[in-house]
């Protein structure tokens, strides 16, 4: 288990040991076997572990293309974070028995990356945060309850080519069904020691799962794998998977599920708070310190995070004003129907992906395609998302764009949000690490979201230099849609849980600031139960910002953007610390 309830083995040749030196070829024969047999050890640790990790969260495997136990989902009962805690002081212990200097550079940016990890287990997991993590199990936007459809979807993520898939769509509904008794057990416990969710969160769940049990089973996202089976299936097995498939879902999940709506409506709902702040809870002052670093991977305190959020603010309000000036009432074009925005999506990557070998040393070799959300989803997602392709190609990266209610509400496209969601920012991040197998697994898909949210907020801005925000329609859009959203988290998010604002006061804020009365409404519920993840764009990006300011003073005319940013993704997420030593490493090589 990696965070919440929410979570979801190769090796590196021993020779990456001596990438970082061509001194390290001049070593005596005892200097290199030492080196190698650290690095040889520090790959054993990293295969167990990732070994290890994946039997305890075989749906993590899921999202890496293996499913060797697609039957399976898991443990989410409090036994598993217990299983989490050991596991990484194991873990921290052998790396301690490593000679980091012996290593290559890449593999002491490997040591640093893994022992940052498990130590992020133990805060997780320590006495004064569990009980939090335990006590809130899912909420309105994250928990198995909302991506679990996909797992039903052909062709978006599990596997249903043979008999065996489906038999193991089968064991998988059978396990949701354990895990919904798990989190309700959970939610139990923590409403018992006074830690629950705020109402609001809980009546949105409410809403969500009537939406999933209230339509006939034929048209439940659920039905899907048996109304597209492959031609690989015959008809005597297919009348026999329906019937087995109609019998799991009537008897088995849509029960569970319905067990779990009633639960929160009968019981749980009253227990919950009608207070919004993560300090509300028992233990919430460190429960949000934890999620401050944990999501930011700085040891800031709120107050910084606010400060720096109202200088931002008012920064980009200077250049809204003064793009406002400029655009002279212009808007952009908007579209009625879910296929007209996919072709104008299309048309923005047409601008955009031309022109990455002008910021790029290289580009991902998975396909980037580009999909509205399934219907079953459309209402609750953002704007725009990604979902990484596999490394052998057989399924794309997606840029996911909302389409709900699009007569109505009209929507239209933006280049900094594919450039966000899209190239250069989500699928080369993922991809680049993804696609490289020189990278232990844990790096290749793990992450952190100050670095992979951060990523994406600068890579909106290489919209500047490429010349995509010259009209400055597309500039507002990305300081309005982009930098603004961003720079408004800090202060709201900061303001709710730590600086006593109510939730009426947030979204005036963000009102004030440009966003829609609507927009501040559901995206203050989403900042109310995913404290500090909100903080994690605008402090990466600007972490990133500053490093390439330091690295263009340092380097001059020495100073390539393309070689800067091979640097900052060529070893997948990382935390922000190990990032900036790595980048100022880079600067002291001469930016080689």
């Amino acid at each position: 288990m990696t965070t919440t309830f929410t979570r979801v083995a190769s090796a590196i040749a021993i020779a990456c040991a001596t990438l970082s030196a061509p001194a390290a070829l001049a070593q005596e024969p005892a200097a290199e076997a030492s080196d190698a047999a650290a690095a040889a050890a520090l790959h054993v640790l990293f295969e167990r572990s990732e070994a290890a990790m994946l039997d305890r969260n075989p749906v993590t495997a899921f999202f890496r293309g293996d499913f060797s136990d697609a039957d399976r989902m898991g443990d989410y009962s409090p036994a598993s974070y217990a299983a989490d805690r050991a596991a990484a002081q194991v873990n921290l212990a052998e790396l301690a028995t490593i000679d980091r200097a012996a290593l290559g550079e890449t593999d002491r940016i490997a040591y640093d990356v893994f022992e940052y990890t498990q130590q992020r287990t133990l805060a997780q997991t320590a006495p004064d945060v569990l009980p939090t993590v335990l006590a809130l199990p899912i909420d309105h936007f994250r928990g198995l309850h909302v991506f679990y459809p996909r797992f039903s979807a052909p062709g978006a993520l599990m596997p249903y080519d043979t008999v065996q898939d489906y038999e193991n769509n089968f064991s998988r509904h059978r396990a949701m069904a354990e895990i919904i008794d798990q989190a309700i057990a959970r939610f139990r416990t923590g409403a018992a020691q006074g830690i629950t969710l705020p109402r609001m969160s809980v009546e949105l769940m409410i809403e969500q799962l009537d939406l999933q049990t209230g339509a006939p089973i034929e048209q439940s996202p659920y039905w899907a794998p048996v109304a597209n089976f492959p031609d690989s299936i015959d008809e005597a097995e297919r009348a026999r998977l329906t019937q087995q498939h109609r019998e799991v879902l009537t008897g088995t999940l849509m029960p569970a599920l319905q067990k779990l709506r009633d639960y929160l409506a009968s019981e749980y709902l009253a227990q919950s708070r009608t207070s919004i702040a993560a300090t509300d809870n028992p233990g919430g002052e460190a429960y949000y310190a934890y999620r401050i670093e944990d999501n930011t991977t700085l040891p800031l305190t709120a107050q910084q995070i606010h400060d720096t959020g109202l200088a931002e603010v008012a920064r980009i309000n200077a250049a809204i004003d003064a793009a406002e000036a400029e655009a002279g009432g212009r808007t952009g074009a908007t579209y009625t129907s879910k296929a007209d925005l996919q072709a104008a999506w299309y048309e923005v990557a047409e601008q955009v992906d031309p022109l990455m070998d002008e910021v790029f040393l290289r580009q991902p070799e998975t396909e980037l395609r580009i999909e509205p959300y399934e219907p079953y989803r459309e209402k609750f997602s953002l704007a725009a998302s990604y979902m990484a392709g596999k490394a052998d190609g057989s399924r794309p990266g997606t840029f996911y764009f909302s389409g709900y209610n699009v007569a109505e509400r009209e929507l239209g496209t933006s280049i900094s949000l594919y450039m966000h969601e899209g190239n250069p920012g989500h699928h080369f991040q993922s991809m680049f690490a993804i696609e490289n197998e020189d990278l232990p697994e844990f790096m290749r898909y793990g992450g952190f979201t100050a670095f992979s949210e951060g990523w994406g907020l600068y890579a909106e801005s290489l919209g500047y230099e490429l010349g995509l925000y010259d009209d400055p329609v597309e500039r507002l859009k990305a300081l309005e849609g982009g930098e603004m959203l961003r720079a408004v988290r800090l202060v709201v998010d900061t303001g709710m849980h730590a600086l006593g604002w109510s939730r009426e006061q947030a979204i005036e804020y963000m009102v004030a600031n440009g966003a829609a009365r609507d927009f501040a409404e559901s995206e203050s519920a989403r900042y109310i139960v995913m404290p500090a993840q909100a903080l994690a764009y605008k402090t990466g990006e600007l972490k990133i910002k500053q490093l390439r300011a330091r690295a263009e003073a340092a380097l001059g005319e020495d100073f390539d953007v393309r070689a800067f940013h091979e640097q900052v993704l060529n070893t997948g997420d990382i935390p922000l610390p190990v990032l900036e030593a790595k980048i100022d490493a880079w600067i002291a090589g001469g930016g080689q």
